[in-house]
């Protein structure tokens, strides 16, 4: 199975497409949406953390404040489910190899989430937000980081004892 996915991210949305070996264009495979991702902080937080101002001047934060911002987070469960998604495909073999493009801070999130099997199945990564470029300036921009090597290809087909 000569299969290529490539995730193309960013904070809240991705695109997944398959490249197969002789067939040179892209086939869009999945295409994801995080909202959450793109709203306020503000918006994502019900209630905002109190503070108190003692009578010295001095202020007190909350000690239960979030340690991550609230768009962090869900950039976070974005990530995770684009890491199942991978993990659930390269399980079912519908893909052996794949490539990630994504800017770095999301890149840095996404390799947190990835499994054993995916990191080492992954072709290469580039961190670059194309996440807005059209499938075919992608396939454009991409082609050399896709190309599987000859010594790394697998014979479908083939019939017979290999040559000498």
């Amino acid at each position: 199975m000569n299969t290529v996915w490539v995730l193309v991210c960013d904070a809240a949305r991705g695109r997944v497409f398959e490249v197969r070996e002789r067939q040179p264009s892209w086939h869009l495979l999945e295409t994801f949406e995080h909202e959450e991702s793109r709203s306020k902080a503000r918006a994502l937080v019900s209630d905002r953390s109190g503070r108190s101002v003692s009578r010295g001047g001095s202020v007190h934060h909350n000690a239960l404040a979030p340690s991550s911002s609230p768009k962090e987070v869900e950039c976070g469960h974005f990530v995770h489910t684009l890491a199942t998604m991978l993990d659930r495909g390269m399980r079912s073999k519908r893909f052996r190899r794949w490539v990630l493009v994504a800017p770095p801070h999301v890149l840095g999130i996404l390799r947190k989430e990835l499994t054993g099997e995916l990191v080492e199945n992954l072709m290469g990564t580039i961190d670059k937000d194309l996440s807005r470029l059209p499938a075919r300036e992608l396939a454009e921009r991409l082609r050399d980081a896709v190309r599987i090597p000859i010594d790394q290809r697998e014979e479908v087909g083939a019939i017979g004892p290999p040559p000498d």
